[in-house]
C-alpha cells in the first residue's frame, strides 16, 4: 500500500476512508488483545520486535539493518524473522537461502540475506514456528519485524517507528498502542545536512550512488530521474532534493517491476535529459536481471540515523538480561 497525501482524490474520500480505518482498527485491537492472553515466551532467546503504527512507509527495514549490522559488529549470533508478504514461501515459511529467488522469499528477506549472508533470515507467516526454528539454531537474539501484530509472543525489547505525516487512514493501528514499546521514535526530515537529530527522532540518509556491478558511482552535479515503489514514496523523493532531480515516478509497494517499466523510465530520462535512471536498493534488486552494464540505472542505499543512544539502548538491556 502507498498513498500520495496530496492528492486530489485522497482530500476528497478522506472522510469516507478514515470511517473505514476506524472499523479496521477497532477490530485488529479486539484481534490483537485475544492472542495477548496466552502468550508463549521464549526465555532462552531475546527477541527485539520493530514495530510501526501504518501500513508501510516507516523504514522498518532500515532499522532492521541498523540493528543486524550493530550485532555483527560484536560478532553475536542472531536471526532475523519476517513475514516474507507476497512470496511464494510465505505460506509455508522458508530459512532464506542465497540460492532462493526473490520470488520465492520476497523482496526484503532476500535484500537482508544479501547483507547478513552469516546470519539465519526466516520468513513466515506463523512467526512463533520461525523463532522456534532460530532458538534450535543457537540463535540467542532475534531481530522481529513488524512484531506488533504477533501480539501472543513476549518481547524483550520493542522499538516503534512513528511517521507523523502519515494521515489516519494509513494507520492500521490505533496511536496509543506506542505506549507499550520500550522505545519510541518519530520520523523528522532534517533541514540541513549533518543536522543533528533531537531525542525520539530519527530521519534517513542516501549512503552512496552503485552500479549494476555494485561499484561506486559519482554522479556528481548530473542530472536525475528516480522512481520507487515504497510505503512512502514521498520520502524517497524529498531525500534525492539534494540532488538534480528532473523527474520522479511512484509505484505501489512490493511492485513487480516489468521490461515495460523500465523501458518507459528509460524513455523519461531521454525526454529529461538526465545522466541516470536512480532507485532504491530494494527496489534495484528485483529489476537487476533485466539490465546490462550499459544501462544507466543505479541505486541508492538508504540508510537510517537514529538518535545517538537508541542502538546502544538495545545492547544495554541484552546485556542486563545476560544475552550478551
Amino acid at each position: 500500500m502507498h498513498f500520495r497525501s496530496n492528492s486530489t482524490l485522497h482530500r476528497l474520500s478522506r472522510p469516507a476512508l478514515n470511517l473505514v480505518s476506524l472499523l479496521f482498527k477497532t477490530v485488529s485491537l479486539v484481534n490483537l488483545k485475544i492472542k495477548a492472553l496466552r502468550q508463549k515466551n521464549f526465555p532462552d532467546l531475546f527477541i527485539i520486535s520493530v514495530d510501526n503504527l501504518s501500513f508501510g512507509g516507516t523504514g522498518k527495514t532500515p532499522l532492521v539493518m541498523a540493528i543486524g549490522r550493530a550485532l555483527a559488529e560484536r560478532a553475536l549470533p542472531f536471526a532475523i524473522i519476517l513475514r516474507g508478504y507476497r512470496s511464494g514461501l510465505e505460506i509455508k515459511g522458508a530459512l532464506v537461502q542465497a540460492t532462493h529467488s526473490l520470488e520465492e522469499v520476497g523482496d526484503e528477506a532476500w535484500l537482508l540475506k544479501k547483507h547478513f549472508p552469516d546470519h539465519d533470515v526466516l520468513i513466515g507467516r506463523d512467526r512463533l514456528r520461525s523463532i522456534a526454528t532460530a532458538a534450535a539454531r543457537n540463535n540467542h537474539i532475534v531481530i522481529l519485524d513488524d512484531g506488533l501484530q504477533t501480539s501472543q509472543l513476549r518481547k524483550d525489547f520493542s522499538i516503534m517507528l512513528v511517521n507523523p505525516g502519515h494521515p489516519y487512514f494509513y494507520l492500521r493501528n490505533f496511536k496509543f498502542l506506542a505506549r507499550g514499546e520500550n522505545l519510541v521514535l518519530h520520523y523528522r526530515q532534517r533541514a540541513e545536512k549533518g543536522e543533528a537529530l533531537p531525542p525520539g527522532a530519527y530521519d534517513f540518509a542516501l549512503e552512496g550512488f552503485r552500479d549494476s556491478r555494485d561499484r561506486s558511482v559519482d554522479i556528481g552535479s548530473a542530472r536525475i530521474i528516480a522512481f520507487s515503489a515504497l510505503g512512502d514514496n514521498e520520502r524517497f523523493k524529498r531525500d534525492l532534493g539534494w540532488y538534480h532531480l528532473e523527474a520522479f515516478r511512484e509505484f505501489p509497494d512490493h511492485h513487480t517491476f516489468s521490461l515495460a517499466d523500465i523501458q518507459a523510465m528509460e524513455n523519461l530520462r531521454r525526454e529529461k535529459d538526465a545522466t541516470w535512471v536512480v532507485c532504491t536498493e530494494k527496489d534495484f534488486c528485483k529489476l537487476s536481471h533485466f539490465l546490462d552494464a550499459s544501462c544507466p540505472f543505479i541505486y541508492v542505499r538508504n540508510r537510517i540515523e537514529l538518535p545517538g543512544n537508541a542502538i546502544e539502548q538495545i545492547i544495554q538491556y541484552a546485556a542486563e538480561k545476560k544475552f550478551l
